[in-house]
């Protein structure tokens, strides 16, 4: 993370009585005077009565932190979709809004170009740019990147190295490495454990839910804050809706979505943030925890991604949450990708539209948006 380490918080002044250097010299000379000051008369305990004692001080209000999360998001891909200015202008559009305690995106691709066959032989889509590229991000104020998903690898496993290190140079951290906490100091002191899941074996796979309930709770054990980020379900404007039950997606067994998301919940997250299936998905309200299903395209550059419709549309969401977990405030900020895929704000705020549309997957747990952007949390 590039922000300075925290700081220790200057002590509270407490209800003490401290004479100036006049003062003691004056009840010093007293003290040595022959002549014996007069004894005290007895009041009865009047004066006693009177005595008020100091006043305690007041207690440290609970610390915040905004959490930021994007969704997909590479501005790129080598060797034949590669920006001009090598992504300088990926997040002009959007850099000046992003803001928070933690920034991540999820990074829907590899900061490596070794060649890697990750389909067997078959046909297949790989997005790779070279180690430089996570500047980029860093350069736009994001401090942890996602790698558990379907692109993470496309380098191969030492090509995900490779990407993992490109990322901390960059000053950045990385979650969804398999089976570890990603940790993050904020400068309010508290800590905030990242957790990344994806329906692959080569991470912690979120269809193992024995398995993601262990991280999760191994991740409370270690942060006073956890987040769970992952890329679940299958794809597409067909897929708006988080079904019940298992996903499948092109022979692939994607997992069941809501029971990963509430296992995270139920064994410690306190937020939720998926993403994967390029469009935005709706928002539950569970056990007094925020499951964000789906992000939708943040942006992918040179035409990476498809930007027809619900395909490009996207939503920034910032949570404040205290330090024991409660959320204070929730706020969504629509984007979308214009012609070469890049982040923009959305005037029109299209994702508050499909986001208030696809609440009612939920019933009365169904998470809205109102008009200036504002989460409306049921109470459920």
């Amino acid at each position: 993370m590039h922000t300075p380490p925290p700081t220790a918080r200057p002590l509270r002044r407490r209800g003490l009585l401290v004479a100036s250097a006049a003062g003691l010299a004056a009840a010093a000379a007293a003290a040595c005077s022959e002549e014996e000051p007069p004894p005290a008369e007895d009041d009865g305990g009047a004066g006693a009565a009177e005595e008020t004692p100091s006043e305690s001080p007041s207690p440290e209000p609970p610390r915040e932190i905004t959490i930021t999360h994007v969704g997909d998001t590479m501005p790129g891909s080598y060797p034949n979709q590669m920006a001009s200015d090598e992504g300088a202008s990926f997040f002009s559009g959007v850099k000046d809004s992003l803001s928070g305690d933690v920034i991540i995106a999820n990074l829907e691709g590899a900061f490596s170009t070794l060649e890697f066959d990750k389909c067997g032989g078959g046909q297949c889509t790989y997005f790779r740019l070279p180690a430089e590229y996570a500047q980029v991000f860093a350069d736009a104020g994001f401090d942890v990147l996602n790698q558990a998903n379907n692109h993470g690898w496309d380098a191969g496993p030492d090509g995900a190295t490779e990407t993992q290190d490109a990322i901390r140079e960059a000053g950045m951290e990385v979650c969804g490495i398999k089976g570890e906490v990603c940790l993050v100091e904020t400068e309010s002191g508290l800590t905030v454990g990242l957790v990344g899941f994806a329906p692959y074996t080569f991470y912690t796979d979120n269809r193992d839910l024995d398995a993601v309930a262990a991280l999760v709770a191994s991740a409370k054990e270690q942060a006073d804050i956890v987040i769970a980020t992952a890329h679940l379900g299958a794809e597409g404007t067909d897929h708006r809706h988080v079904p019940e039950g298992v996903e499948n997606y092109l022979g692939e067994d994607r997992g069941d979505t809501r029971a990963f998301a509430r296992t995270c919940v139920d064994n410690g997250a306190d937020l939720v943030f998926g993403h994967g299936p390029h469009v935005l998905r709706g928002m539950e309200f569970y056990n007094g925890k925020l499951i964000a299903y789906s992000l939708g395209n943040f942006g992918g550059g040179q035409n990476l991604f498809a930007t027809d419709g619900p395909l490009g549309r996207s939503a920034v969401l910032s949570i404040t949450v205290r330090e024991d977990g409660t959320i204070v405030a929730g706020q969504a900020l629509a984007t979308r990708m214009d012609g070469a895929g890049y982040p923009q704000l959305d005037g029109d705020n299209g994702a508050f539209d499909d986001l208030n549309e696809l609440a009612a997957d939920f019933g009365d747990a169904g998470v809205t948006v109102a008009d200036d952007g504002a989460l409306n949390l049921p109470s459920v």
